[in-house]
């Protein structure tokens, strides 16, 4: 066998190390001319969606923005925007948090996006599918047969009513909210029954739904203004399930004097304002409204209810001192008021919210003391009597 130079064998040992080193930067040459760049998204015109504690209304919960999907193409954009800014707000302020996309035909809530409908559609029951007038039948023997009805006796009364500020005391005579509500709920539940509803009380006592107390909050408002409220909506929602709540209540001033007042009207939830929607609960809560369609059954209801109370009670329509918080452009009525409450807000089917009288007039309280049982009694049948006029008419 020959032998190799010194020369050569130095030739051979580099080849050894430089081969290697060629193949390594061919593959990384091609990787990286293989590998597209990395794409930068979009910017993105839309509003973020908050979802801080600080951002939620007390006691509020994070919604889950995916329980508005069974209203995706339900809704037409005309009326969605038509129900945002007639009924559901009162000025520009919405657009901080929701935009219209016009070129996908869709609205952007934050992170969610609402496809429309190039027309509207049936839209389903927000949280359970209540029912329409529309969907009764026609062959029903009572005006209100198939209807389940929630009436919701407003406050607590009874020792609650002091804590509540629902209380009056005038010449030794006590009248308190929570307890009038309540009487008057026990003559509209068997009249409702005879009409052919299933009527069911959200408090049949004088007691508190919530299993909390005043004194397990910092400000006591919070026992009976929110978690109350709170407790009764989960009872509505998850357990009565109704197709219409009634939530009773007394209108009075915070007056400890006696007013010569007396006036009625009926809110309807709406009027959001801008503090209220910077709420993640609360705007996601107003779409759930908004889309299920509540209004349509609320204002003509409403209507029917007000004109049974004016034929057969007669109390002046009442004008709101702060009109920043409620709005009367709904329904051009002077009894329908638009405004966000936390009972109308929570309870997912149609609200009427009675504010009939003015328990520290003047004529309430002359009349009271001759003659209790006789509000109750023209209170229950007025609202009876509209409730059955609605549900049969066509």
């Amino acid at each position: 066998m020959s032998s190799q130079s010194p020369s050569a064998l130095k030739g051979f040992r580099w080849l050894l190390i430089a081969i290697p080193v060629l193949l390594l930067f061919t593959v990384g040459v091609y990787l990286v001319w293989k590998t597209p760049p990395a794409q930068i998204p979009p910017h993105s015109s839309a509003p973020s969606t908050p979802s801080q504690p600080a951002d939620l209304a007390p006691f509020g919960r994070l919604p889950d923005w995916s329980k508005l999907d069974r209203f995706q193409n339900t809704i037409s954009k005309e009326t969605f925007l038509n129900r945002l800014e007639t009924v559901y707000t009162k000025d520009p302020s919405w657009k901080k948090w929701i935009a219209i996309d016009e070129s996908a035909n869709q609205a952007i809530i934050g992170n969610y996006q609402l496809v429309f409908s190039p027309q509207d559609r049936p839209a389903p029951g927000s949280l359970f599918n209540w029912k329409t007038r529309a969907d009764l039948s026609g062959d029903r023997a009572l005006p209100l047969e198939d209807l389940v009805i929630a009436i919701d006796p407003g406050h607590i009364g009874g020792d609650f009513a002091k804590i509540e500020e629902r209380e009056h005391n005038q010449d030794g005579l006590t009248i308190r909210e929570g307890t009038m509500t309540l009487k008057t709920a026990l003559i509209l539940k068997p009249l409702l029954e005879k009409l052919g509803a299933s009527a069911i009380l959200v408090r049949s006592k004088l007691e508190p739904v919530t299993k909390n107390r005043a004194q397990d909050f910092a400000d006591p408002r919070l026992f009976y203004r929110t978690s109350e409220i709170r407790a009764r909506a989960n009872l509505v929602n998850q357990t009565i399930k109704p197709d219409l709540v009634i939530c009773l209540h007394f209108n009075g001033t915070a007056s400890k004097e006696l007013t010569p007042d007396q006036h009625f009207h009926i809110i309807l939830n709406g009027t959001y304002t801008e503090d209220e929607l910077a709420h993640e609960d609360e705007r996601f809560e107003m779409l759930q409204r908004l889309l299920s369609g509540t209004i349509t059954e609320e204002i003509a209801l409403a209507r029917e209810v007000a004109a049974s109370f004016n034929q057969s009670i007669k109390l002046p329509a009442y004008r709101y001192p702060d009109s920043a918080r409620a709005s009367q452009n709904l329904a051009n009525h002077p009894n329908l008021w638009a405004r966000n409450l936390l009972a109308n807000r929570l309870y997912q089917c149609p609200v009427i919210f009675m504010e009939p009288y003015v328990m520290n007039s003047i004529s309430f309280i002359s009349r009271y003391k001759k003659n209790p049982g006789g509000i109750y009694q023209e209170y229950a049948q007025a609202v009876a009597e509209g409730v059955a006029r609605y549900y049969s008419s066509k």
